[in-house]
């Protein structure tokens, strides 16, 4: 019998908001071109995009600053497995220990972009998703997974009421700690790339609290594929949770509430820098 080799590394995972309704309110036809086009191909779609830097990478005022040399963002982007049943997505990417700082910093950056991305197109495809990102030992193998991690991932991201993607304790405190890094050895652009990523948010959760959370920005990054959520918020969130026959019941009005709450605290607070 083969041993099991666990990794160390990034887990997140995701659930859709909504899923019973698009279930209930379509027939199985409707359901499963849904299905087909969104879950199925958006890792494939998502990953081909963000893999194609010099076709990709520019915008109205030219190309977009890259944040790594093309090959080595290609490498990072190919460690990412995915692994999608039901209405969850779960995402897993490994990482040594050991690399330096910067290295750690590349990686991390990698995979919260992914995710990022992954929230970004799947809200405007009227697929509104939540989220949790751990750190540490798991296993993943086929369709095959075990890991305290994704026991962590999964717990945060059902505590959520919006959607989002929040931090667990153990990925907090593995970007306060490249923060710290980072600072004491000046690396002043890779701060930069990193404070891009995440934004500090007291994330309303089921039991009625708001809980401080490091939150991934999905609405502002720079990045291929990206589409800023910047005009008529409003319209675009109640959008994304109405599509697909969604009803927007009493129970999902607060979802909707926080969600363009959240927006708009990261278009107030979080600007991208030139």
């Amino acid at each position: 019998m083969t041993q099991i080799q666990p990794e160390i590394g990034f887990i997140g995972f995701f659930d859709i908001l909504g899923y019973s309704q698009i279930m209930l309110n379509n027939n199985i036809h409707k359901t499963a071109q849904f299905v087909s086009d969104t879950l199925i191909n958006i890792p494939q779609q998502l990953i081909g995009r963000l893999r194609d830097l010099d076709t990709d990478m520019n915008d109205a005022d030219g190309p977009c600053r890259r944040p790594y040399d093309a090959e080595e963002w290609r490498c990072m982007l190919d460690k990412i497995q995915w692994i999608i049943f039901s209405d969850s997505i779960l995402i897993s990417m490994p990482m040594n220990p050991d690399l330096d700082t910067l290295s750690q910093t590349n990686l991390y950056l990698a995979f919260s972009t992914v995710c990022a991305t992954l929230l970004n197109q799947t809200f405007l495809a009227g697929f509104p998703i939540r989220g949790g990102i751990s750190l540490g030992e798991f296993f993943v193998e086929d369709r095959c997974f075990a890991g305290r991690p994704i026991i962590n991932a999964y717990r945060v991201a059902q505590e959520l009421e919006m959607s989002g993607c929040v931090l667990d304790e153990s990925a907090d405190a593995f970007v306060s700690d490249l923060r710290r890094e980072l600072v004491q050895n000046q690396h002043v652009e890779a701060l930069a790339r990193l404070d891009q990523t995440t934004i500090l948010y007291l994330a309303p959760t089921k039991q009625g609290e708001d809980e401080r959370f490091r939150a991934i920005n999905w609405v502002t990054l720079n990045s291929p594929g990206w589409q800023p959520l910047c005009d008529n918020v409003r319209d675009t969130t109640m959008r994304a949770f109405l599509m697909h026959n969604k009803i927007a019941v009493p129970s999902v009005h607060g979802k909707i509430n926080n969600t363009e709450m959240f927006i708009r605290h990261v278009l107030t607070n979080l600007a991208e820098k030139e």
